[in-house]
């Protein structure tokens, strides 16, 4: 995604911080961050979720989200649904327009095997 920022603003100062356009107070992509995971966490599927980067500019938002997701479940239907729980979520607790949602899945757990992050062993019998 190009953003293009607002006149009159530096635009390599708000590249530099993740944002494009006028440079956001940092509570307000923390707050777009923090909105973005909870909604993105009610999907089905979704084990992690992490974000990667909030651009923010005047009247708008980009987003870039990292899952960790259950097998068994389709990637492509996560992946969309994230898109657009989160883009819905945003949009109606920041008042902003979402310009985009990037989802990245950047694992995906077995049941079974991935509990808690640790890989359950047997024991050998002998």
């Amino acid at each position: 995604m190009t953003t293009r920022p607002s006149t009159g603003t530096n635009s390599d100062a708000g590249l530099a911080a993740g944002a494009a356009g006028a440079q956001p107070h940092p509570a307000e992509a923390a707050d777009v961050a923090r909105v973005a995971v909870q909604a993105a966490s009610l999907v089905p599927g979704v084990s992690v979720v992490r974000p990667a980067a909030v651009r923010l500019d005047d009247r708008s938002v980009g987003l870039d989200l990292h899952l960790i997701t259950w097998y068994g479940h389709s990637v492509p239907t996560i992946a969309e649904t994230v898109r657009a729980v989160v883009a819905e979520r945003v949009a109606a607790q920041t008042g902003l327009k979402v310009a985009v949602v990037t989802v990245t899945v950047d694992d995906l757990l077995v049941p079974g095997v991935d509990v808690s992050g640790v890989l359950t062993v047997a024991p050998e019998d002998g």
